[in-house]
């Protein structure tokens, strides 16, 4: 609360009387001057009364204004400041979306802690507790808005306490699907990639690299010659909608500017990566290219591959996930039909299956070709035969259920921030100590409380050295020659199931 007064002064010295005003105001800002007679320190305590309540009523007449009115306030005051893209576009649509429709024009100061109370139940039965906990924060800073104005008195929210987060029974007992893939889980995960991104997979499992720092990296900031071959952490690539995308100097945190210790088989990978010419700032991960007129401008030539793309990438780790779903998807299209065409009919022979697939009006198929995606079929399990048939001594051929793979049931599969889950636990199975893994991953060594583990001063003290960056690429080529052999080994026995794509 605002406050005004008179203090009577006397010189120790000379005895001379004086009066000071002083102030203190809501901002907390404070202020005197002093006077030589009471009438008019009188004065002036009645001017400075007067504009404090001025100025409060002011502020009171902005409370009328509607939580959204200063929802907008606030966005224009905070990002104003040099806020990430990604970060905009993610508190944006947290506001739109879970903020603003439920406080909408009800005027702020007639918002109570009972109303948070029940915005926060029904946020909490529909969205994460991640969501909420962000969602929380933005209302929090939007009623401190509000109260550093002097519109309101208290924050409604600070007088909610935030939902508690409890433990989920499944998760302890071990029902919940993992994020983090085996070496061998992750193999077959790989084969069903099309070859041109083994490269891209192999180091997002090999470095734990975010997508913007994957694909923002930079000639320059890779280093594959030295005695332990390291990546350079800083630049980042952003998509963030309507806030545009490109490239940031540097990650979010200071943490993010790191160094990455890069095994022998993420060396290849990134050294097969590496454009031609030697531009210090050329991109090391690009896309796929485009076709006729999707290059990156006029006159890029088509197949000139582009900036790798978020959404790109995604698309193509959700069609290897599928791939996984249904063996069939690999298979060649005369394949297809045939698996299709046993599904449909029921068990046949190869006659059978010829004339039934020349009756569909497509071109007409021969037997030997029939019986050539037969075998593909059976190599794949998904078709056999059988010889003991006694009305049809050459046999008929039958569909098998489709048999998804197991890491369906056991890995809960997100995207390419799987691998970045699977870098983190492959280092901890490896015995590799929690700091250096967050160091690794880019992390602030700070645990659930947000407290940090351990003393900061222990935290200064310990260093990563050159033993155990060896150990930190031990293990992770050990577990990648695993992965990159159960790969090739099933693109060994299905030759489609990842194809190569030629620029």
């Amino acid at each position: 609360m605002a406050s005004a007064g008179i203090r009577k002064r006397v010189s120790a010295r000379t005895h001379r009387v004086s009066y000071q005003v002083w102030w203190l105001l809501d901002d907390g800002s404070q202020g005197a001057t002093t006077v030589a007679s009471r009438d008019e320190a009188k004065e002036l305590l009645d001017e400075k009364r007067l504009e404090i309540r001025r100025g409060t009523w002011r502020g009171r007449q902005r409370g009328r204004l509607s939580f959204s009115a200063w929802a907008t306030e606030w966005w224009e005051t905070w990002a104003a400041d040099d806020r990430s893209p990604t970060t905009l576009a993610g508190a944006e649509i947290r506001l739109r979306l879970h903020v603003r429709p439920w406080f909408a024009d009800r005027p702020i100061d007639k918002i109570t802690p009972a109303d948070v109370r029940r915005w926060q139940a029904q946020l909490a039965r529909n969205l994460g507790p991640s969501t909420v906990a962000h969602c929380r924060s933005l209302a929090l800073r939007i009623f401190q808005f509000a109260i550093d104005e002097g519109a309101i008195d208290i924050n409604p929210v600070r007088k909610v306490p935030p939902p508690r987060r409890r433990v989920d029974p499944e998760q302890v007992f071990g029902e919940v699907k993992r994020r983090a893939l085996t070496p061998e889980e992750a193999g077959r995960l790989l084969a069903c990639f099309p070859l041109f991104w083994w490269d891209h997979m192999l180091t997002l499992l090999g470095t734990g690299l975010r997508f913007g720092e994957l694909a923002g990296l930079r000639r320059r900031r890779v280093h594959l010659d030295r005695p332990m071959p390291v990546l350079e952490v800083g630049p980042t690539r952003y998509q963030a909608g309507r806030f545009g995308s490109g490239f940031k100097p540097r990650p979010k945190s200071d943490a993010g500017i790191r160094p990455v210790p890069l095994a022998p088989l993420v060396v290849e990978a990134v050294r097969r990566r590496l454009p031609p010419g030697n531009d210090p700032d050329d991109l090391v991960f690009t896309g796929p290219g485009g076709g006729p007129g999707r290059g990156d401008g006029p006159g890029v030539p088509r197949g000139t591959r582009t900036v790798l793309s978020r959404h790109n990438l995604h698309r193509t780790y959700q069609g290897a996930v599928t791939k996984l779903a249904d063996p069939a998807l690999p298979l060649r299209p005369t394949a297809r039909q045939v698996l299709r065409a046993l599904r449909d009919g029921g068990p046949q022979h190869t006659d059978q299956l010829a004339a039934q697939l020349a009756a569909t009006g497509r071109r007409p198929i021969r037997p030997a070709t029939v019986a050539t995606a037969l075998g593909e079929l059976h190599a794949a399990g998904l078709a056999a035969v059988d010889d003991h048939d006694q009305d049809e001594p050459m046999g008929r051929w039958a569909a098998l259920p489709v048999a998804r793979d197991p890491l369906l049931d056991a890995v809960d599969l997100h995207g390419a921030h799987d691998f970045r889950h699977t870098y983190a636990t492959w280092l901890e199975d490896a015995g590799i100590p929690a700091r250096v893994i967050d160091e690794l991953m880019g992390h602030e060594a700070t645990g659930r409380s947000g407290q940090q583990r351990g003393s900061a001063m222990g935290a200064h003290y310990r260093h990563t050295t050159p033993e155990m960056a060896a150990r930190v690429v031990e293990a992770i080529q050990q577990r990648l020659t695993v992965a990159l052999g159960v790969a090739e080994l099933a693109v060994e026995r299905h030759p489609n199931r990842s194809t190569l794509r030629v620029f």
